[in-house]
């Protein structure tokens, strides 16, 4: 089944992962650079899932998930961040599901990541709450 997933993060370890994710069985992936962007892009593009850097300028985090949460009711959301970030705990009691990410290059997959991969080959989402 082919899914539409619209990413925003301007962390090119982020794009990158999802990319590859998702890079394959006629998925489509749309990058976005700003929380202005992601929400433009919710708007006019019907998506599967929608991957939200919580460190993206323009909005803050809890503030672009529930935008993206309004205009888009229904769809899932992953929050990432490579920091422990304060809206984390909010934004998880909104049923998004959060991951904090590595901030360095480490050689092992973050469970995260290795979740995405799964996701991009057809098996099971992510709960809420849960990398």
């Amino acid at each position: 089944m082919s899914m539409h997933v619209i990413v925003c993060s301007k962390n090119s370890v982020v794009v990158d992962a999802v990319s590859r994710a998702f890079d394959h069985n006629g998925h489509r992936l749309t990058v976005c650079e700003s929380g202005l962007e992601v929400l433009g892009a919710v708007g006019v593009v019907a998506s599967d899932l929608v991957i939200l850097d919580l460190e993206t300028p323009g909005l803050s985090g809890l503030l672009l998930v529930s935008a993206v949460k309004e205009l888009a009711p229904g769809v899932p959301i992953v929050a990432v961040s490579t920091k422990p970030d304060p809206d984390a705990r909010a934004v998880s009691q909104k049923g998004v599901a959060v991951a904090v990410l590595p901030s360095g290059h480490e050689a092992a997959p973050h469970p995260f990541l290795t979740a995405l991969a799964r996701i991009g080959r057809g098996g099971p989402a992510l709960r809420a709450g849960s990398p």
